[in-house]
């Protein structure tokens, strides 16, 4: 498998730290990383974009976050929480983390998820599609 190669494109109207905590984490393990300002546009959310490319395998989620810990679901964690937790000065965070596969395949992660939804998230095969944590029925499901 080649490597495979990460792209984050963080809001410009927030502070870039995280951003940057991220890209490192990412470059510790040995993942290729780039981290982009983005562009506020009127009436855009505050949502951080990654977007994998190179070789991934699906479900690639797994195949990324398994670099960074033992178990994928905790490096998995450990990235979208160091994007969304802000720094000291943050008086604003990210509303969410957005995920996407060279495929088109996108999950979306939220502050607010248990474990369980990272555990899951690893083993999806999101081809194609648009996921989101359903809380009720504890899985994702496109969008």
């Amino acid at each position: 498998m080649a490597n495979p190669e990460v792209e984050i494109f963080w809001p410009s109207s927030l502070p870039s730290t995280p951003a940057l905590e991220g890209q490192d984490l990412l470059l510790g393990a040995g993942v290729t990383s780039t981290c982009m300002l983005r562009p506020t546009r009127r009436g855009a959310n505050d949502v951080v974009l990654v977007l994998v490319t190179g070789a991934v395998l699906e479900p690639f989620l797994s195949t990324l976050f398994q670099r960074l810990a033992d178990e994928s679901h905790k490096g998995l964690k450990a990235f979208v929480d160091r994007l969304l937790r802000g720094g000291p000065e943050a008086e604003q965070t990210p509303e969410g983390v957005v995920v996407e596969s060279a495929s088109g395949g996108q999950v979306t992660f939220t502050a607010d998820l248990p474990d369980q939804a990272y555990e899951k998230a690893v083993l999806l095969d999101a081809c194609g599609d648009r996921w989101i944590w359903d809380p009720r029925r504890a899985m994702w499901t496109p969008a």
